[in-house]
């Protein structure tokens, strides 16, 4: 796939190349009425298409920390760093661009070290630098995004490094390094009733990492759990898969209904198929549904039963929304049922499942037979400041029932705060401020000390400061 990608690369290059050349050449015939797309620059020499590009990016201070209960270690961290990005000026629609990023541990705990209870490093605050290296403090540079691009009315498509959104693969910048992706996407706008979308990822640099992996690579870099035994996950570098396939159908035909299905091949390892569709039922009144069904691929990653990370099951969820939506204010109910053979799994490393029951911290991959019900609120009480508060409920498996659980997440009661301000001075342009708070308990749990650490029972407090340009 390296090849291929280098042969497209090469191949938009030069189409990029000629293209700027003639436009260079035809510069003095170009009249205001010449049809060009809305975001091209009038160009004069090939100089001008990277002086009148644009650049764009953030500077974020990151403080975490996490309350333990009882006598498991307590930990905190400050990260600070930034994404530049660049991209050249619009020409006949082509545009080159690429964004790079660093982090520094300016302050923490012991976070290298594990807890001396549950023998295990402090996940979370981990998150925030290289979750491979624990000891590493400032070598936390990466090459977040390389590509070529082209857009018009009947076509957008990329090709290289980039960040990629949909319900199960998607960026999730919400700590200080994105999930990127490295292949290519082919986009249809539907006449303004929709997108299709069709894209190939063989590489992808995970969050919380700083290195890029083949694609087979990265499924085991996060959490391994256990298999459906209770042996420890032994999937690590042994999954053999040359990437994932996404399809995606994106439909708005009336403000009253929107859809979306996707499909996402994982070759050799298993097929995913996902959809949702949100109605008005009434006024300010939406009612959603939404499905995901998936099987094994091939030998779902290695022959040997002992390294398979996608097991032979055939496995399903569904979920259902009832949203309140008056003016500037979002009242819901939100409701999820995992079942099937086994776990709902889909490799931790591309992204963050986005179902309506999703909250912060409260991923539900790797669990089946289970159920979680949210109840949310989120309100803008101005132009500048919005709050979101979040209760949840759910019911998994026992810990030690292997085949449902893979993580031995145990049932909780959870509770979420978001709150988000940008100052309105026009002198304070670009600075925002974010409060994430999120608590966990299971009061009805006989549940071993150790086995609370990071899972249940702690208190998980977060403050971002961001400049963005």
């Amino acid at each position: 796939m390296q090849i291929k990608l280098a042969l497209a690369t090469a191949l938009l290059s030069a189409l990029w190349w000629n293209s700027a050349a003639a436009q260079v050449h035809h510069a003095a015939e170009k009249t205001h009425g010449s049809g060009l797309e809305a975001d091209t620059v009038q160009i004069k020499s090939v100089k001008e298409l990277f002086t009148k590009g644009e650049v764009e990016g953030h500077v974020r201070n990151y403080f975490m920390a996490t309350f333990n209960h009882g006598s498991l270690s307590d930990n905190y961290a400050n990260a600070i760093g930034a994404e530049i990005g660049y991209k050249t000026a619009s020409l006949h629609g082509f545009r080159f661009g690429f964004a790079g990023l660093f982090t520094y541990n300016l302050f923490s705990s012991n976070i290298w070290e594990r807890d001396f209870i549950s023998e295990k490093h402090p996940k979370l605050e981990l998150e925030l630098f290289d979750i491979e290296d624990p000891h590493n403090k400032a070598d936390l540079d990466r090459l977040d995004e390389l590509y070529l691009e082209y857009n018009s009315a009947k076509l957008r498509a990329k090709v290289g490094r980039f960040c990629f959104a949909s319900p199960l693969m998607n960026p999730q910048d919400t700590r200080m390094k994105p999930y990127s992706f490295q292949g290519i996407k082919v986009q249809l706008p539907l006449q303004g009733k929709g997108l299709f979308t069709l894209a190939w990822f063989d590489h992808f640099s995970p969050r919380s990492t700083v290195e890029w992996f083949k694609a087979g690579e990265t499924i085991g870099i996060f959490s391994l759990g256990v298999d459906e035994f209770g042996n420890p996950s032994a999937y690590t570098h042994q999954t053999h898969t040359k990437g994932v396939a996404v399809t995606g159908l994106q439909l708005n035909p009336s403000k009253q209904l929107q859809a979306e299905a996707w499909n996402y091949w994982i070759e050799n390892v298993s097929n995913n198929s996902y959809g949702r569709a949100v109605v008005e039922v009434a006024p300010q009144v939406k009612a959603g549904i939404e499905g995901l069904y998936q099987f094994q691929i091939g030998d779902g990653g290695n022959p040997e039963s002992t390294q398979v990370y996608f097991p032979d099951q055939k496995q399903w969820l569904a979920g259902g929304m009832l949203a309140y939506e008056p003016e500037d204010l979002h009242l819901s109910l939100n409701y999820l049922h995992i079942d099937g053979d086994g776990r709902f799994l889909f490799p931790r490393e591309w992204g963050r499942e986005q179902f309506f029951a999703t909250i912060s911290r409260g991923r539900l991959e790797g669990v089946g037979k289970s159920d979680l019900f949210v109840a949310k609120a989120r309100k803008k009480w101005s132009g500048n400041f919005t709050s979101e508060l979040a209760l949840a409920r759910s019911w998994l498996p026992a810990p030690d029932d292997y085949r449902y659980n893979k993580y031995g997440a145990m049932s909780y009661w959870g509770w979420v705060a978001d709150l988000n301000y940008r100052p309105s001075k026009p002198v304070l342009d670009g600075l925002s401020f974010r409060l994430l708070y999120i608590g966990r308990t299971s009061p009805d749990m006989d549940i071993p000390l150790k086995d609370m650490y990071y899972n249940t029972n702690f208190h998980n407090i977060n403050f971002v400061t961001q400049i963005t340009f």
